[in-house]
């Protein structure tokens, strides 16, 4: 249903315009220089011109005790919708519209909103988390070698794997992992390492897609390596 590489290679398409954006403005910084959260909407805009619809900040899905409110939820980046889907069928709300009902007149004919044509199931959207890790990361404006590189590459995307296969109504998803490295060989070398240590811990991963592009050299990092690793539910 969901192609590793059809979405790789439209997010690889996306920050390949922005590179070359960025060039022609002759921008001091590059991607590389870009805050985690700052990424993000230039993922989500990869698929502007997709036929998969992208969504930020989604809730996950499955409801918790006590039907906590939006704010209070943990979120997950960005979810991509099946072809002709507009919407996310959001678990937690539709039992708030029920519980709603209790108590009064209605409470006996009251019934658990169902999906809409244009909404999609959440076991049905594709869950992505975000990581950017940086080999020269830029502090107080200063790009210098990023200390906790390992660390990050290591930890993170791990911890990302484990809440997305925690939720028991996520089919399909995993983690982008956005690497900036000085040297192209670096990045796909570095990604294989983390996915062997994340076996080596049990953790229902598979192998990644891999795409990666040169990048403008403006404070160490010359290449992009984008690897989406797939959880396995």
């Amino acid at each position: 249903m969901w192609s590793l590489s059809v979405i790789t290679r439209t997010v690889l398409d996306g920050l390949h315009r922005r590179e070359l954006e960025m060039a022609e403005e002759h921008a001091v910084r590059g991607l590389d220089s870009l805050r985690e959260i700052d990424l993000h909407p230039l993922v989500s805009q990869s698929f502007t011109e997709s036929s998969h619809r992208a969504i930020r900040e989604a809730c996950f899905p499955s409801p918790a005790e006590g039907l906590p409110g939006r704010n209070a939820r943990d979120r997950v980046d960005l979810v991509l919708l099946p072809e002709g889907k507009m919407a996310l069928y959001d678990p937690v709300d539709a039992h708030k519209e029920l519980h709603k009902a209790s108590g009064t007149l209605f409470e006996t004919v009251a019934e658990l909103p169902g999906l809409s044509e244009s909404e999609c199931d959440p076991s049905d959207a594709f869950w992505i988390e975000i990581k950017a890790i940086p080999q020269f990361r830029y502090v107080d404006g200063v790009p210098q070698p990023n200390a906790r590189y390992a660390h990050e590459l290591i930890n993170g995307p791990a911890e990302d794997v484990v809440k997305l296969a925690a939720d028991p109504m996520i089919r399909h998803g995993g983690v982008l992992v956005l690497l900036f490295t000085e040297l192209e060989e670096a990045g796909e070398h570095d990604l294989a390492m983390a996915i062997r240590t994340m076996i080596d811990r049990d953790l229902p991963v598979g192998m990644p897609d891999i795409e990666k592009m040169p990048i403008q050299d403006r404070g160490g990092n010359a290449w992009c390596t984008l690897g989406l690793i797939p959880v396995r539910f």
